[in-house]
């Protein structure tokens, strides 16, 4: 049996890191305000909120904190949070860190200490593209602020 090596598809993590720069530009309103929420109703019409908060503005980078929270759901489970960092010249976005952690590297070594995929920031950026599509067609602004 050969043990072949991972190797990232690089056009198709960055046509995904391209399409989901769009989606939180167009979600975002190009990023105008610092902070935003918004809200579907999951199963049994029970509120899912998420709220967004770009921390950091630079020319080239923004970088925006994504919470999910969903207090039908069982602990862990109930809240998601990803940092996602925008590349404006680029026009690309990617997850950088998921709940809080450290860094995500592109590939990961199998088995790990944190038992991420050989594949897991790919995995996290898959998820912030359904994510992200999923808000746009079925969440409702709550409200947004501007910066001070």
């Amino acid at each position: 049996m050969m043990n072949r090596r991972y190797v990232p598809d690089l056009p198709e993590q960055n046509a995904l890191s391209e399409a989901n720069f769009l989606r939180l530009e167009k979600l975002l309103g190009g990023l105008k305000n610092s902070h935003y929420d918004f809200q579907w109703f999951g199963r049994n019409n029970e509120p899912v909120q998420v709220h967004a908060e770009i921390i950091e503005r630079f020319k080239f980078t923004s970088t925006v904190n994504l919470i999910k929270q969903n207090s039908a759901l069982p602990k862990p489970m109930d809240r998601v949070q990803l940092t996602i960092r925008m590349y404006h010249d680029a026009r690309m976005a990617e997850v950088v860190t998921w709940d809080s952690g450290r860094q995500l590297s592109g590939v990961y070594p199998y088995p790990n200490d944190r038992m991420y995929q050989i594949d897991e920031k790919a995995q996290a950026n898959v998820f912030l593209g359904e994510w992200l599509a999923h808000l746009l067609r079925h969440g409702v602004a709550e409200r947004e602020w501007t910066p001070s």
